[in-house]
């Protein structure tokens, strides 16, 4: 075994002390380290606030971009709301929603990616809503449409058939009045004369004013195939000299004008030619039955259908 030989001394003896130029040259090291160390924490904090910096930057750049894409979707709403649809209440409700995110957001100071992430979905929920409801009012407009223009075809239907029925009630009225008009019996042969009636009932015809005490006017009614047998009222009308109707004078109208008459006569139509008399007695013989020429108007229906004259001496 190999023998170690110790000096007591070398026990006992303090270690030697470092030279101060190595003490020196150790504390340079350890400030150069701490300073080094320093100066990294510092860039490392810049960083730092430099990309929070960016970050705060970047939410509050998407904060205003989801208020503007809010802002777009309430203005769509409005449009929405204006086409006055079936689907007021509907657009109502989103339009609503729309509004209290836009409230929400814009009372929102602070802003952080999860409450961006929250704002987008909803934003993308009432973007389908949206054009969802674009293409119902789209689709109703076009139903609008098509009613209307098959309304306005029905109007014009409507008008052109009413124009129509108009023209043809006016045709019919016309064709009644012609009708109407062609339904007269109109008299010829008209003759006026002055007679006297015997106590016996005989008549006998005179020339002169102050021997006739009637005058007697004699016609044909002339056959009219649209009238209609059956009784039928003849009225005349004689006017002497000085202008005045003689008679009983009793007031028809004739085209919606009073013409006062001298007498009238029933007589029945059997569809042919028809000879009657109609005797007019004068109110005053002696002012009414005077010299001159005498005027007959004779009248059916309502309308004047001869006239006639004759003189008295």
């Amino acid at each position: 075994m190999a023998e170690f030989n110790f000096d007591q001394n070398d026990f006992l003896q303090p270690p030697k002390p470092a030279s101060s130029g190595s003490t020196n040259k150790g504390l340079k090291i350890l400030v150069v380290l701490l300073a080094l160390l320093a100066a990294g924490m510092g860039a490392v904090g810049v960083m730092k606030y430099k990309e929070f910096k960016e970050t705060e930057t970047v939410l509050q750049d998407e904060k205003e971009q989801l208020l503007n894409d809010l802002n777009e979707l309430k203005i769509n709403y409005d449009s929405l709301s204006a086409a006055k649809t079936q689907l007021q209440s509907e657009v109502a409700d989103a339009k609503s929603k729309v509004e209290q995110l836009i409230a929400e957001l814009e009372k929102t100071k602070k802003v952080d990616a999860a409450l961006i992430k929250k704002y987008r979905r909803q934003i993308y929920f009432l973007r389908k809503e949206r054009d969802r409801l674009v293409q119902v009012v789209d689709s109703l407009k076009q139903a609008n449409q098509v009613l209307a223009l098959q309304k306005d075809s029905l109007n014009a239907q409507l008008t052109e058939a009413t124009t129509y029925n108009e023209k043809l009630t006016q045709e019919n009225q016309n064709l009644a009045q012609e009708l109407q008009k062609a339904k007269v019996l109109t008299a010829t042969n008209i003759v006026g004369e002055g007679v006297k009636i015997k106590k016996s009932g005989k008549v006998v015809v005179t020339r002169r004013a102050r021997r006739a005490g009637q005058i007697r006017v004699c016609l044909t009614a002339v056959a009219n195939p649209v009238v209609e047998a059956g009784p039928k009222t003849y009225y005349v009308q004689v006017v002497n000299p000085k202008g005045e109707v003689i008679g009983n004078r009793d007031v028809i109208s004739v085209d919606g004008s009073d013409v006062i008459t001298s007498a009238s006569k029933e007589f029945n139509y059997e569809g042919q030619n028809t000879d009657i008399c109609i005797f007019v007695v004068p109110q005053s013989k002696d002012d009414e039955i005077v010299k001159g020429e005498y005027l007959i108007n004779v009248y059916y229906n309502n309308t004047k259908v001869g006239t006639g004259n004759f003189q008295l001496k």
